[in-house]
């Protein structure tokens, strides 16, 4: 079985710069939770990559990050999907955030029992699919969040895919 890693900032919520903080706030992108669903129907796995960044920033603390992140499975689990786990990025456990994202799906791929080569990440920024790329699973940028941006920059890591959001590589993978 294959697995999908999701990144939550620009992918699935609507909130690209990771400000959301509070359940209340959650926006998920359109068609995101359905999404996900129909990947999971057709025998895909899913996890969200996410960080700390709202605890960091002071904006939250770890609990009312969860419920926010409850308010996101909550939406997946009512169009019949599952979130298998979040995957949160260490906050300065590594020189920089792409090395600390390399780590964190190594981690993801030793605890799920999955190799790389059987991983998609699908992500908005420049340094999600260069971390992607470096732990050696597949990466996709979608044009959602900061995807357009990273797009213009033209420095994508050779074999990135790139779709217009996660419902068009929904309807890709399970058609």
């Amino acid at each position: 079985m294959k697995l999908l890693i999701v990144d939550r900032d620009g992918v699935l919520s609507r909130d690209a710069d990771g400000r959301t903080a509070r359940a209340e706030d959650w926006r998920s992108q359109h068609g995101a939770a359905e999404a996900i669903a129909r990947l999971n129907h057709a025998g895909y796995r899913v996890a969200v990559l996410a960080d700390r960044g709202p605890i960091m920033r002071g904006a939250c603390d770890m609990a009312a990050l969860n419920a926010m992140h409850g308010k996101m499975i909550d939406e997946v689990a009512a169009q019949g999907g599952r979130i298998e786990m979040v995957l949160f990025v260490p906050p300065a456990d590594a020189p920089d955030r792409c090395t600390a994202v390399a780590i964190t799906l190594g981690d993801a791929f030793s605890r799920l029992g999955v190799s790389a080569a059987a991983t998609v990440l699908i992500a908005d920024s420049q340094c999600d699919l260069d971390a992607a790329h470096a732990a050696g699973c597949r990466p996709v940028l979608v044009l959602t969040g900061h995807g357009r941006r990273t797009l213009e920059a033209n420095r994508l890591p050779p074999g990135t895919v790139v779709r217009v959001d996660l419902p068009a590589i929904a309807a890709e993978l399970a058609p």
